[in-house]
């Protein structure tokens, strides 16, 4: 089925999840507006009229998290989302016919450490991606509130699972070599989504004109760690030790502390709501990415 009749503007069309939506979008035949960081800086007047008449506006953009984090890194990730939403906020004012949903992405480790959160939770913790994560959310609720006549998403995602990038591709060549093994006591819950799962999950909410507020973008089944190990064991049938130290800050830097932070969320809206995942667990995802065969299936049906 194709996922809409009007035309869809992305921005952040390069990022890891970015690449799979355009997939989608062009394997469904969907006009694509494609908003650059270049189209941020204009003036919004003249980026509303790339955001006008479409069926709904996808903000992606911003500094990937998976990355070394060093000198003003953490800067450069919270102001590139600020920016975006700022600059797409202000041109949907502008709008001579406004989309007919904002969703916007966020991340799932807003919230705190202990608990398990789904979407209704405001127990947030006290880390840098708890700060990002907020910032989003206020902003977001800016543009609700600033004459948008449409309705607002907020996805909080967590890693995307993807050959495209992100999380998934490091992991994998670490465990090939067997140097991907735990970071601390490896009990740490990590949020995940299947890219497939994920680009679907967007368009169910674009598509359901019901849908609006936060959704969390995570596997129904919480993993920790040391499950994602037990599932690389299983398909590489190769031992996995600790990874070192002076290897993780090598390749990471200061962003050692995602894999140390737990993360305990859960979709509860989407799957009250019907989404099927066609991943539930950590184990399904990475059997499926190791097969190499990773399809983007058309979205389920509303």
């Amino acid at each position: 089925m194709s996922v809409c009749d009007k035309p869809i503007a992305i921005c952040g069309a390069e990022s890891t999840l970015g690449k799979e939506v355009v997939k989608k979008l062009r394997a469904s035949s969907v006009e694509i507006r494609t908003i650059t960081n270049i189209d941020l800086r204009i003036p919004p007047p003249v980026l509303a009229k790339k955001l006008s008449s479409t069926k709904a506006v996808i903000n992606l953009y911003g500094e990937p998290y998976v990355a070394k984090w060093k000198g003003r890194y953490e800067f450069d990730i919270y102001k590139s989302r600020l920016e975006a939403l700022r600059a797409i906020g202000v041109a949907l004012r502008y709008c001579e016919e406004q989309p007919e949903v904002f969703l916007t992405l966020s991340n799932a480790m807003v919230y705190d450490q202990f608990e398990v959160h789904d979407e209704y939770s405001i127990d947030y913790g006290d880390s840098f991606m708890t700060e990002v994560g907020r910032m989003e959310t206020d902003e977001a609720i800016k543009i609700e509130r600033q004459s948008f006549s449409g309705r607002i998403a907020i996805a909080r995602s967590g890693y995307i699972m993807s050959h495209e990038g992100g999380a998934y591709p490091l992991l994998s060549k670490l465990a090939r070599i067997g140097w991907g093994g735990r970071v601390d006591d490896g009990y740490q819950c990590l949020p995940m989504i299947h890219a497939d799962d994920a680009v679907n999950a967007i368009f169910y909410i674009v598509n359901n004109p019901e849908a609006k507020g936060i959704f969390n973008l995570t596997i129904p089944n919480m993993a920790s760690m040391n499950e994602m190990i037990d599932a690389f064991e299983s398909v590489l049938g190769k031992n996995q030790h600790r990874m070192p130290k002076f290897l993780i800050k090598f390749l990471a830097g200061r962003a050692l502390c995602l894999l140390q932070q737990n993360c305990k969320a859960i979709p509860r809206r989407l799957t009250e709501a019907g989404f099927v995942f066609k991943f539930k667990s950590v184990s399904e995802i990475v059997a499926n990415l190791h097969s190499g065969i990773v399809p983007l299936t058309d979205a389920p049906e509303d």
